[in-house]
C-alpha cells in the first residue's frame, strides 16, 4: 500500500522534527508510512466534529482489573 502523504510532504515533516536520516533511511519509513496514517484514523480525536471511533472502543473504559 502506499501512504497518504506524498513523499514531498513527508521529507518536510522529517526535516521539521530535526531528523538526521539518509535518503534510504527516508524512503524506507515512508515506504512504511500508511501502518501510521491508519492508526492516525482510527484514534479517537477529541477536536474532531465525528469522532472514528467512540468512546466505549477504549479498552482501558471496558476493562476492571482484578483487585485483591
Amino acid at each position: 500500500m502506499q501512504p497518504k502523504t506524498p513523499r514531498a510532504d513527508f521529507e518536510a515533516l522529517v526535516r521539521r522534527a530535526g531528523l538526521p536520516l539518509t535518503e534510504a533511511q527516508i524512503a524506507e519509513i515512508h515506504g512504511g508510512w500508511f501502518y501510521v496514517e491508519g492508526f492516525l484514523e482510527r484514534i479517537r480525536r477529541p477536536d474532531a466534529t465525528t469522532p472514528t471511533r467512540g468512546r466505549e472502543a477504549e479498552p482501558a473504559l471496558i476493562f476492571t482489573p482484578e483487585q485483591g
